[in-house]
């Protein structure tokens, strides 16, 4: 009988034996000759997997497909099961000054991030075969597997890779919680002041640009706009800042917003609509612009 592989853990030993056992159990019933035991060494659980040899005959084969099974199956749990601890450990250790609600929605982040098509994702599957990798390099020298001390000490590169994700997901966090701020900035500042127009209608031009026009479909002049022209002209302004601009000083009380055909709604569009709410309407489609455009 071959050397057995051992796999121990004191955190998870019902899931361990329950996944390797679906696993393992299935080779058995078909026809491998593998013995498995379950045993205790101090605090951790051991599943031993022994491959019984008939006399004369060479399992060699066997016990490499066996230990690939062990090794996909581990890389399974580490990634499915293992993978959130981790992520949650990091943000713990490395952004233990936030609050409980902000590491709560840097989780989510890093979350959408690791999965960002589902459990079956390719990030997943990749992450999963690196993993795997790592396991049967370690078992083609080490019969005896501890599953903590492995992650902690022999994954330092997938655990790397997971710290720069949680980092990532930090600076998307950062941004979206400046640009709330800048909202909630900008709403202060419509919400103090007196409408100085009724209405406004934005055509959003293919070209990038956009043209104002008023509820008579008419090209919108107002003796505010004739500064905020100037500070285009005289400093490097974009068309987008000069309309959040407009539309701050002259505080709307209707805004119609229309999309020219080739033109995707982006994050001007979004911020007027997070800024005016329900000041702001979607055109369905006119001679202004395509129909029936959605974020």
């Amino acid at each position: 009988m071959t050397e057995p592989i051992s796999i121990g853990t004191s955190t998870m030993p019902a899931l361990l034996y329950a996944r390797l056992m679906d696993k393992l159990g299935s080779l058995q019933r078909d026809g491998v000759p593998l013995n498995i035991g379950l045993g205790q060494r101090g605090e951790f659980t051991f599943l031993d997997c022994h491959l019984q040899e008939p006399q004369g005959k060479d399992n060699k084969e066997a016990f490499e497909f066996i230990k690939d099974s062990i090794a996909r199956c581990l890389a399974d749990i580490i990634v499915e099961e293992w993978e959130a601890r981790l992520v949650r450990k990091i943000v713990r250790v490395n952004y233990f000054y936030y609050s409980d609600e902000e590491k709560q929605a840097i989780l989510n982040k890093a979350k959408e991030f690791l999965n960002p098509g589902g459990m079956d994702s390719f990030q997943i599957r990749q992450r999963k075969d690196k993993v795997m990798e790592k396991i049967l390099g370690y078992l083609e020298v080490h019969k005896d597997l501890i599953l903590e001390g492995f992650i902690n000490f022999r994954l330092k590169e997938y655990q790397d890779e997971l710290e720069e994700i949680v980092n990532s997901a930090v600076d998307e966090f950062m941004l979206e919680k400046e640009y709330m701020e800048f909202i909630r900035l900008l709403k202060y500042f419509v919400d103090i002041q007196e409408p100085r127009v009724d209405q406004i209608k934005i055509v959003f031009r293919s070209n990038g640009k956009f043209t104002l026009l008023d509820e008579h479909d008419r090209a919108f002049a107002h003796e505010c706009l004739n500064g905020l022209m100037a500070d285009l002209l005289e400093n490097e302004i974009n068309y987008d800042d000069l309309l959040i601009s407009a539309l701050i000083t002259l505080s709307p009380r209707r805004i119609e917003l229309h999309l020219e055909d080739g033109v995707e709604p982006g994050d001007t569009i979004r911020t007027i609509i997070n800024v005016f709410g329900c000041r702001v309407t979607r055109c369905g489609g006119c001679r202004h612009c395509r129909p029936g455009w959605k974020d």
